[in-house]
């Protein structure tokens, strides 16, 4: 029920009640709400004051309207803030989701091209290559790919990343992280991909390819990100 005595307006005690519903599952993606009249009859208020406070979910992207069918619940959005240097982890937390990341394979792999180039290393030199899947609530998110010349870091064959990122045992190591230089393309999941994210091969992806470099400018991770196309965005700020 809401509390008409406390001074907050009843559309925002109606908006709060359901993103807490839609937040701890209780209203899950996918699900349609009950009609604005049945809603205005469960709360003692008037349609348009549910109008109001659905409309600021929708403009939050945590609800989204479907002619002839109504109001959907939206499958939940991960947005990582690429203004500075963070890991999933926090991210995830701080939007209300629960982190998780399972180990898909760590080894010692030689170099490509593209890969030695972005590193700058010669061809075929060792790389240490740790494949990760990424899942926020239990939903698959990003399949992350590290790679650290093994020169580097012998010892992460044998850390446990299922809690952090390589760049962050860098760090830990005496590596002085400085900043990282990433670029974002729209690609399409290829079958592998796909399975791993829960989605049709050929779906759209976020692809993101990250060099992290240390103090004197030398890079010592590259890192590849096939991200959710539904469920991932990124955030960044202009400034002129």
């Amino acid at each position: 029920m809401l509390d008409k005595t406390d001074g907050v307006a009843l559309y925002i005690q109606i908006r709060d009640t359901l993103r807490e519903q839609i937040m701890t599952g209780v209203l899950k993606p996918g699900e349609k709400l009950p009609s604005e009249d049945d809603l205005a009859a469960r709360f003692g208020v008037s349609r348009m004051t549910v109008r109001r406070g659905i409309s600021d979910l929708v403009d939050m992207g945590m609800l989204y309207r479907r002619r002839g069918v109504g109001t959907i619940v939206s499958q939940f959005h991960l947005e990582r803030d690429h203004n500075r240097l963070t890991d999933f982890f926090e991210t995830a937390r701080a939007e209300g989701f629960e982190p998780e990341v399972r180990l898909l394979g760590k080894e010692v792999v030689p170099a490509k091209l593209a890969i030695a180039e972005a590193l700058g290393l010669q061809e075929s030199e060792p790389l240490i290559r740790i494949q990760t899947l990424r899942l926020a609530n239990g939903v698959p998110i990003t399949l992350y790919e590290e790679y650290v010349p093994y020169k580097l870091c012998p010892m992460l064959l044998t850390e446990d990343m299922r809690n952090r990122a390589a760049w962050q045992v860098l760090e830990e190591q005496g590596f002085a992280i400085k900043f990282a230089v990433q670029r974002l393309e729209a690609r399409l999941a290829d079958a592998r991909t796909a399975a791993l994210l829960n989605i049709e091969e050929d779906a759209p992806i976020l692809f993101k390819n990250r060099i992290i470099y240390i103090e004197d400018g030398t890079p010592v991770e590259l890192i590849h990100c096939h991200n959710h196309g539904n469920l991932y965005s990124s955030k960044m700020t202009l400034v002129r």
